[in-house]
């Protein structure tokens, strides 16, 4: 070869095109057809971006050679980097008819193929790369891609770790074998990868979203914050993961920070719909609610037909109370995307929640059609499946609260197997309470039906509970929170209905099933014998937190006036008072006896109950608990809050001891509250004759 050409490309593969050009423009005077200078300027060109002077370069090769191989693939890299992915393929397998053994070549040509989606094409141009040099890293590397884009994934993962075997460094091997992983919900296989590949590259903001995604997907919400805000902070513009970083704060509950972001997000763009609708989530959960409908209102005039702003206002409209609007705003989320699956669980909810219970059956039926895995709304179509007596599929369904992070938070959860109602032979079984003080004293009632089957019971409760449910014959009670004994299996109490198929005609209601410790009871008798109107205690209001409570708990001053008549000594049940009881306590003097300062647990709270005539309470633990010990109980219950008290009925199949007094109308107590008041009236009148 000509000395000056070898020069020239001594320069080139120093990194000195411009010094490479001037030498091969030096042979090109003294002789212009010659091929490798022409070949080697035409390279120079295309790499200091003077495409027209390469392009007629290597047409001047061309003119001499037209089937030049080297000039052949400078021409297909450079219409690769244009885009023109056909005329590179073109281009490439004109050259390998040359050069039919050069594996870089037929890798260059399946680099063009994947480009153009051609993967099968592309697939066999990388294992012809790889026959003829096994050990070309970069071809086992495109070879798994092409593989997972059709969908190969146990073969592209084999050939990702391929490349990994022969060079564990190799750029991307990691990320895509993690983001492989990932597309089989091998999650923490898909984090070890991402995390390797962070070893190379600390600093890849890309690399940081994914493990965060990774993370999330894990309900590892911490680390996956922690991933999202390292990616933030290597490359503050980077635009996918400021709004992941808000999602995922939002869903661990940190809702200041999560609305900083929301924000951040929305200042860097004002057009995006979404962001303005999570912000408004997020705002009404904070409880700034007219914020709230504001940034939806304006997340809707972004995009009227953006179906999550409208669930989201209809959702802040339930929180106002504002039941109409509520179902008119649910309603306009699925007209704006019919199989929208959330817009009609949420529908469901706000038809119930106005009284049309029929219609919100109906719809949330359509909403579990359409996506069955949502575990929130699952759990709501097994209230109104059981509200309306369809026990064997209400109960199946309700099996979704265990997969519903905002019910189970906080609740425990075991390793040993779930007990599926096989016989049970001697082996201990757990069963543990999830929810309320209500729930507990509701579903102990199953516990006889289980040591039937040959098992040696533990009971873990809320400490509240524990002394009294000690009388249970066959059961170690255990406070929550001390240690447990070994144990074989482990159940849900709440999920006994379904293990025992229980139906309305097969509720166990043998009642009393509960009793109160009889000294206490001697004791509570003796304070009261002097006594002679109807002994009356009542519970006007439940737990605070509880996400039902606006619906069911009532003022002191709402009930309290209307139960105080001739022949009625009323006792206070209330653990825990309102703001402004006191001053209604007060008022009535001595209509009313204040027994809470002397009920320290359920078990002072079971005989104080046993000793009066009858109880007034609102759908509470106590109403629970006098059902349970079979004295009267009355109770005020909300329209459809509910599902254990069914629909239309007076009467609890659950408790016989108990009489409803129901709204007709939702949120409205002035109707049964003057119900209950006649029928005390009348109560009292019977008694004192």
């Amino acid at each position: 070869m000509n000395p000056i050409v070898l020069q020239a490309a001594e320069h080139f593969a120093a990194g000195r095109p411009e010094q490479a050009d001037a030498l091969c423009a030096e042979v090109l005077r003294a002789d212009p057809d010659h091929i490798p200078a022409l070949h080697l300027a035409a390279v120079a060109a295309f790499v200091t971006d003077r495409a027209s002077v390469g392009a007629a370069l290597l047409g001047r090769i061309f003119s001499v050679d037209p089937e030049h191989a080297p000039a052949l693939v400078t021409l297909g890299d450079a219409l690769a980097v244009k885009g023109e992915q056909e005329g590179a393929v073109a281009a490439f397998r004109r050259a390998l008819v040359r050069r039919p053994d050069d594996a870089g070549l037929h890798n260059k040509l399946g680099v063009a193929l994947g480009e153009l989606a051609r993967f099968d094409e592309a697939e066999a141009a990388y294992r012809r790369a790889l026959a003829l040099d096994a050990h070309l890293t970069r071809a086992c590397f495109n070879l798994a891609i092409a593989l997972a884009e059709q969908g190969r994934l146990a073969e592209a993962e084999e050939a990702y770790r391929a490349v990994i075997a022969r060079e564990p460094t190799y750029r991307g091997v990691w990320l895509n074998l993690g983001n492989l992983l990932v597309d089989q919900a091998r999650l923490d296989e898909a984090e070890a990868a991402y995390r390797r590949a962070l070893d190379e590259d600390p600093d890849d903001p890309g690399l940081l979203c994914n493990l965060g995604a990774a993370l999330y997907r894990q309900g590892l919400l911490d680390d996956a914050i922690v991933s999202y805000r390292r990616a933030i902070a290597r490359a503050p513009g980077n635009g996918p993961a400021l709004p992941l970083l808000g999602l995922v704060l939002h869903e661990a509950g940190h809702l200041h920070d999560a609305a900083e972001i929301y924000r951040r997000t929305f200042a860097l763009d004002a057009s995006d719909h979404v962001i303005a609708s999570n912000l408004g989530a997020c705002l009404s959960e904070l409880g700034t609610l007219d914020e709230a409908i504001s940034a939806c209102e304006h997340a809707l005039l972004l995009k009227p037909d953006h179906a999550p702003a409208w669930t989201n206002l209809g959702i802040m409209f339930e929180k106002q109370e504002r039941a109409a609007d509520a179902v008119a705003a649910h309603r306009c989320a699925v007209v704006a995307d019919p199989a929208y699956a959330k817009g009609h669980a949420n529908l469901a909810v706000a038809l119930r929640n106005a009284g049309a219970i029929d219609e919100a059956l109906a719809v949330s039926h359509r909403a579990i059609a359409l996506d069955p895995e949502q575990p929130l709304a699952q759990y709501n179509h097994a209230h109104f499946l059981l509200m309306n007596g369809d026990f064997a599929d209400g109960f199946e369904a309700y099996r979704w609260r265990r997969k519903c992070r905002t019910l189970s938070d906080g609740d425990p959860s075991f390793t040993e197997p779930e007990w599926q109602g096989e016989p049970l032979d001697g082996r201990t079984l757990l069963l543990f309470a999830e929810y309320g003080l209500g729930d507990v004293l509701h579903f102990v009632r199953y516990l006889p039906m289980v040591v039937a089957r040959g098992a040696r019971i533990i009971l873990q409760v809320q400490p509240a509970l524990a002394s009294l449910l000690r009388q249970l014959p066959d059961v170690t009670v255990i406070p929550r929170g001390e240690v447990l004994p070994p144990f074989d299996l482990q159940l849900p109490l709440m999920s006994l209905p379904r293990i025992f198929g229980t139906t309305l005609d097969t509720i166990p209601a043998d009642i009393p099933y509960l009793h109160p410790d009889p000294a206490t009871l001697l004791r509570w008798r003796a304070a009261l014998a002097d006594v002679t109107a109807l002994k009356v205690g009542v519970v006007w209001a439940g737990n605070a937190r509880h996400k039902g409570d606006r619906q069911r708990s009532l003022s002191a001053e709402a009930v309290l006036p209307r139960l105080a008549m001739p022949g009625v000594q009323l006792y206070s049940l209330q653990k825990e008072p309102r703001p402004g009881d006191g001053e209604v306590l007060a008022a009535l003097g001595s209509g009313i006896v204040d027994l809470a300062p002397a009920l320290g647990d359920f078990a002072d709270t079971a005989a104080a109950v046993a000793a009066l005539d009858l109880v007034i309470a609102v759908d509470t633990s106590v109403a629970h608990l006098a059902g349970a010990l079979g004295r009267p109980v009355w109770m005020l219950t909300p329209y459809a809050l509910d599902w254990r008290w069914l629909r239309d009925r007076e009467d609890s199949p659950w408790y016989p001891t108990m009489r409803l007094f129901r709204q007709r109308v939702p949120r409205e107590w002035d109707d049964p509250l003057m119900r209950l008041s006649a029928a005390l009236a009348i109560l009292a009148a019977k008694t004192e004759s």
